[in-house]
């Protein structure tokens, strides 16, 4: 059997929900909408929407995480959190320093609306490592589990030509287990 690479399960960025820095979190949800509705039967939904530079490149995703955090713009980011913990801070002290910086006063819908005209630069997570589409997926795999990551953008060349994501590779796995006899372990 063929070694399967990223090549094999990646979805082309095409396929992905794409958005402009610019634009708005409203604009980027309605993209991620858009885009579950072209997916092929039995694929998993999208759990973030690329964002794209003037030149079209990937520069940054928001993920379901990062829309929920953009509720409350002062919450502390996650690199200032580790930039924190290496200066030798304390857990207990980085957590009640997010705790006087949570202010969720507002209502759910008044919050909702403020985030709405977020722009996705100032909400997304920068695009992390990459790998290249000619991997093997067992790569992909290691990048994946060590990374603590639901997708990794795929390069060819210089260039981001697609995304990785989790579920499909998980989905890829399940498979390949569930194929295997079964053999009793002494």
């Amino acid at each position: 059997m063929e070694e399967k690479r990223v090549r094999d399960l990646m979805l082309l960025l095409n396929e992905y929900a794409t958005i402009q820095a610019d634009s708005s979190l409203k604009e980027a949800l309605e993209s991620l909408s858009q885009a579950q509705l072209c997916l092929e039967d039995g694929r998993h939904q999208h759990r973030a929407v690329l964002v794209l530079n003037e030149d079209g490149e990937v520069v940054g995703k928001l993920s379901h995480w990062a829309v929920l955090r953009s509720l409350e713009p002062k919450l502390l980011k996650t690199d200032d959190i580790a930039s924190l913990a290496r200066a030798g801070l304390t857990d207990e002290f980085i957590q009640s320093m997010q705790q006087s910086y949570s202010v969720f006063t507002s209502s759910l819908e008044q919050m909702c609306r403020t985030a709405a005209n977020i722009r996705a630069k100032d909400a997304m997570v920068s695009v992390g490592e990459s790998i290249d589409w000619d991997a093997p997926l067992t790569d992909a795999i290691r990048l994946l589990v060590t990374k603590h990551v639901q997708s990794i953008p795929v390069t060819r060349g210089n260039q981001v030509v697609g995304i990785l994501r989790l579920s499909d590779v998980f989905e890829e796995v399940a498979t390949i287990i569930k194929e295997q006899s079964c053999t009793s372990i002494s």
